[in-house]
C-alpha cells in the first residue's frame, strides 16, 4: 500500500502528497498547473509527466480537486488506466450525488472507491493534522487508514459511499455559521469598547465558546495565530466556502428543507466575493 498518484497539487495537495512522501510512501504527483509542479520539485514526490504514468501500477490513487466536475473526469480516465486492485480516494469536497454516482460506477467495474474531505485547512494539511470525513466499507477504510494516520491526526468513518462529503457540508455549515455569529459579537463587543484579550478570555471559557473562537480567532494578536494575524490570508478561502455553502444548500433543496442561516451566511459571502474579496481566509466574514 505504499504506491501513491496524487492528482492535485495545489494549496492543500502540495502538503498532503509532500507528507507521504516524506513518510515513507512511493508518491507520483499530478497537476495541469506548471506553477504547482514547479513548486512540488522541491519535496521528495516524483512528477509524472502524463496522467497515465500518475495512475499505472499504483495502490491507492487520491484526488484533491476544486469541484465534482473536475473529479468526475479525472476518475472516468484513471479508471482507463488502473489495475484492478487500485483503491479511489477522493478527498475533495463536491456535490454529494456526483461522488454516490463515482461510487457507483467503480462498484459496477470491481473497483475500490472511498470518499473522504477533510478538515483543518491549509494549515492542517501542512502539520498533517487534518481530519478526514469518510465515506465507504470499512474494510476499505482500514486499507487506506495508514495513509490519513500520516497526513492528519483523526479520520472518521461515517457510513457508506457518500457520507463522508454529506458529514463535511453539514460541518461547514456550522463553522460558516458560527464564524459569522462571532462576527456579530465582536461588532458588539466593539460598540462597548471592550478590552477584546478580555473578551476572548471570557467568552472562550464560557457557554458562547466555539471553535471559530478557540483555534481561529480572527482578531490579530489574540489567541493561537490564525489568518487574521496575515492579513486574513487562508487557510480556507472565502470563494471556497461559499462553493461549501452552496453545496449543502443543493443537498437541503433535493432533501425539501429550507436553512433559513444557510441562506444568510450564504448572501454574506456572496457580498464577499463581489467585493473582491473571495481569495481570503473565510474568516474575514467578520468584517462584512
Amino acid at each position: 500500500m505504499n504506491k501513491i498518484g496524487f492528482i492535485g497539487l495545489g494549496n492543500m495537495g502540495f502538503f498532503m502528497s509532500k507528507n507521504l512522501a516524506e513518510n515513507g510512501f512511493l508518491v507520483d504527483g499530478f497537476d495541469l498547473s506548471e506553477n504547482a509542479l514547479e513548486k512540488m520539485k522541491k519535496t521528495k514526490v516524483d512528477i509524472s509527466k502524463t496522467f497515465e504514468n500518475v495512475c499505472k501500477n499504483k495502490n491507492v490513487i487520491i484526488t484533491m480537486l476544486p469541484n465534482g466536475n473536475a473529479v468526475k473526469s479525472v476518475w472516468n480516465d484513471a479508471i482507463k488506466f488502473i489495475n484492478n486492485d487500485t483503491i479511489m480516494l477522493d478527498c475533495s469536497t463536491i456535490d454529494i450525488n456526483i461522488t454516490q454516482d463515482l461510487h457507483k460506477i467503480c462498484k459496477n467495474k470491481s473497483i475500490k472507491s472511498i470518499d473522504a474531505p477533510v478538515s483543518g485547512g491549509t494549515m492542517g494539511a501542512q502539520k498533517g493534522t487534518l481530519t478526514f470525513i469518510v465515506g465507504g466499507s470499512k474494510k476499505i477504510y482500514e486499507e487506506v487508514k495508514p495513509l490519513f494516520d500520516v497526513m492528519g491526526q483523526k479520520s472518521i468513518l461515517c457510513g457508506e459511499g457518500g457520507s463522508g462529503q454529506a458529514t463535511k457540508l453539514c460541518n461547514n455549515l456550522l463553522l460558516a455559521v458560527t464564524m459569522s455569529g462571532l462576527g456579530e459579537s465582536l461588532k458588539l463587543a466593539n460598540s462597548f469598547h471592550l478590552n477584546l484579550e478580555k473578551f476572548f478570555e471570557v467568552i472562550s471559557t464560557s457557554t458562547g465558546s466555539c471553535w471559530a473562537l478557540n483555534n481561529y480567532f480572527p482578531v490579530k494578536n489574540i489567541g493561537p495565530i490564525s489568518p487574521a494575524d496575515n492579513e486574513f490570508k487562508p487557510g480556507f478561502s472565502s470563494k471556497l466556502m461559499l462553493k461549501d455553502l452552496k453545496l449543502a444548500k443543493k443537498g437541503a433543496e433535493e432533501n425539501n428543507l429550507k436553512l433559513d442561516l444557510n441562506n444568510y451566511v450564504i448572501s454574506k459571502y456572496e457580498k464577499l466575493i463581489e467585493n473582491k474579496k473571495g481569495e481570503f481566509d473565510f474568516s474575514i466574514i467578520i468584517k462584512n
